[in-house]
């Protein structure tokens, strides 16, 4: 079979034929030039990602050693997840100005999803939005 006589791949076919080979092995489809980070944004990503985990582990460690030998409270996953949930989603609608599809966006998880753990927190979007205002 000699190259003419295959079938010619349309720029779309060559484009999506690409997207699903990296998506396959895990890369994210760009679109346009790829964004280059800044140093200083690259520098407090790096610090967040160092300080978020040590800040966790230390009150952690300060909660086990004032149980004295004691028995953590049944729940306890659930209680130190909500405690880092909830802010976390008040700060991403803070910051996108209660743009939920833009916060669903930022967290990583489905719009209807946000929904539900608003609710479920009690966020107070109201509230929120006067906090945006100033």
């Amino acid at each position: 079979m000699t190259a003419s006589s295959l079938p010619q791949q349309t720029p779309l076919q060559a484009s999506l034929q690409t997207q699903n080979a990296s998506q396959a092995f895990g890369a994210q489809p760009t679109f346009g030039a790829p964004r280059q980070l800044s140093p200083l944004y690259r520098q407090r990503a790096e610090a967040f990602n160092e300080s978020l985990p040590a800040t966790v582990d230390a009150c952690l460690k300060t909660y086990f050693k004032d149980l004295n030998g004691m028995s953590p409270a049944a729940g306890m996953y659930v209680k130190v997840i909500s405690q880092v949930e909830k802010p976390l989603i008040e700060h991403v609608l803070r910051y996108v100005r209660i743009n939920q599809v833009r916060a669903a966006s930022i967290l990583g998880i489905n719009r209807n999803t946000l929904r539900k753990k608003i609710q479920a927190l009690n966020i107070d979007l109201d509230k929120l939005m006067s906090d945006v205002g100033h």
